[in-house]
């Protein structure tokens, strides 16, 4: 049989030759960050079973929950393991992910960065870091060069003419085409549009470098769930968007729906698949929305920062925290003030002190719900970044707020504030410039207005 690939869902495809099947990002089921994302779709049980029992690899891209889903690997670990599967998966400093699985019984394969990986004689794999913790598979597979960027950021002339110089071109790339993240609140449709041009922008440039016979765009089948984000749906790229946007591009665009499987070499586009991802955004804006259930009371909210606190104390230098706040004409780790949807309330945080009821403007507002979240995960201010329930409140409200809690992003990349970071200055300056980015986006939406709520 010829190498081949099946489209399962949202980014997961299986690739496959003759002894090998390399299966992506498996999340089937369920919601994701925090009640904020849906698929369009989910798989059917009993076709995932028959899937995994023609797949021999799983790779990993990144840590997010809808690439890296822990509740599949727990519903399904029987047929894994006794497949004995293993899971391929970048080499990283913290190896969270890595022990995790392996604390489950799963075998772990880290591949480093750009090594060439041999599954088999015709198979062969390579795995690309990319920004703070995404990365990309390359495959050979038959004579057949793949590239699965997911949500890999490749959408400057500079970063994309070094990704070809090390590893070239494909015939086949993989390549995410919708916005996955908060576009600045209900007001500000201006910058959810400029990301979706952004984003198919970013598609014409990866074509221009990696010049693909064929491109399957994909990692966007999904939909903003939750009451409080459900807004962000108003501008995503759809099949109808991109065909019509990419039509003059020279590698044709193939839409596959879950479980079509086709030949690398003779891949092409069927228009039914299109139309079957078209109707079913469609669809998404009848389902239901999800809702935060459970409030918490800001003296709730206080213990719970109590607990964040100690833990962010453990693994950062508090004294050097302090001096950054007071002297870094950036001012981290400086006080925010939060509005509770529910009620109204104004909290205030300092992270050098304590969390208390305050008066007076909020820097944002969100459910009680996703602030409690954020204390009770180091990944918690990343969550709430990319299902957006959340609403800017007051000019450079955001900014405020991230300023305080994005050192949960560093030390979820085993990165930690300390005489040490001073070897990382990479990552902190790629931080600065995302909140550079989202504050820029943000004020050329329009002024942030105060809400009304409170």
């Amino acid at each position: 049989m010829a190498a081949r690939i099946e489209f399962v869902n949202h980014s997961s495809v299986l690739v496959s030759s003759d002894t090998v099947a390399v299966l992506s990002d498996p999340w089937y089921f369920g919601s994701v960050f925090h009640k904020g994302w849906s698929l369009l779709v989910e798989n059917d049980d009993a076709y995932i079973r028959q899937l995994l029992e023609r797949t021999t690899h799983i790779w990993i891209s990144h840590e997010h929950p809808d690439h890296f889903s822990p509740p599949f690997f727990m519903k399904y670990r029987d047929i894994l393991q006794q497949r004995n599967i293993p899971i391929l998966f970048q080499k990283t400093r913290d190896g969270r992910v890595t022990d995790f699985l392996e604390g489950k019984g799963f075998q772990v394969i880290e591949i480093p960065e750009g090594e060439r990986y041999s599954l088999s004689e015709d198979f062969t794999v390579r795995i690309a870091k990319s920004d703070l913790y995404d990365s990309a598979l390359l495959m050979e597979v038959e004579g057949q060069t793949v590239f699965n960027l997911n949500d890999c950021p490749l959408h400057e002339d500079r970063t994309l003419q070094a990704f070809q110089d090390r590893y070239g071109t494909c015939d086949v790339l993989l390549t995410q085409f919708s916005y996955a993240a908060w576009k600045g609140g209900r007001d500000n449709a201006a910058w959810r549009r400029r990301a979706v041009r952004s984003k198919l922008n970013a598609m014409r440039k990866q074509f221009r470098y990696l010049s693909p016979k064929k491109c399957i765009p994909f990692a966007s089948f999904v939909y903003f769930s939750n009451d409080l984000n459900r807004y962000m749906n108003d501008e995503v790229n759809t099949p109808d968007k991109v065909l019509a946007a990419l039509k003059d591009e020279t590698p044709e665009i193939v839409f596959m729906q879950p479980g079509e499987v086709q030949p690398l070499e003779t891949l092409a586009a069927r228009p039914e698949s299109a139309r079957w991802w078209q109707e079913a955004f469609i669809r998404a804006s009848d389902l239901p929305g999800l809702r935060y259930e459970e409030s918490f009371r800001p003296e709730e909210l206080a213990a719970g920062f109590k607990e964040y606190q100690k833990r962010i104390f453990r693994k950062n230098s508090r004294t050097i925290m302090g001096l950054a706040a007071r002297l870094l004409p950036l001012k981290p780790f400086g006080k925010t003030r939060i509005r509770l949807a529910e009620s109204g309330q104004v909290v205030e945080i300092d992270m050098m002190k304590d969390l208390r009821v305050a008066a007076g403007e909020a820097d944002v507002e969100m459910h009680s719900a996703s602030l409690d979240f954020m204390f009770r995960n180091e990944f918690g201010f990343d969550t709430l970044f990319v299902n957006g329930c959340f609403e800017e409140s007051a000019p450079d409200g955001f900014s405020r707020f991230a300023k305080c809690f994005a050192i949960g992003n560093l030390n979820a990349m085993g990165l930690h504030i300390g005489l040490s970071l001073l070897g990382r200055l990479d990552v902190i300056f790629l931080l600065i410039r995302k909140m550079n980015s989202v504050r820029n986006n943000v004020s050329n939406g329009g002024a942030a207005k105060e809400a009304t709520r409170g």
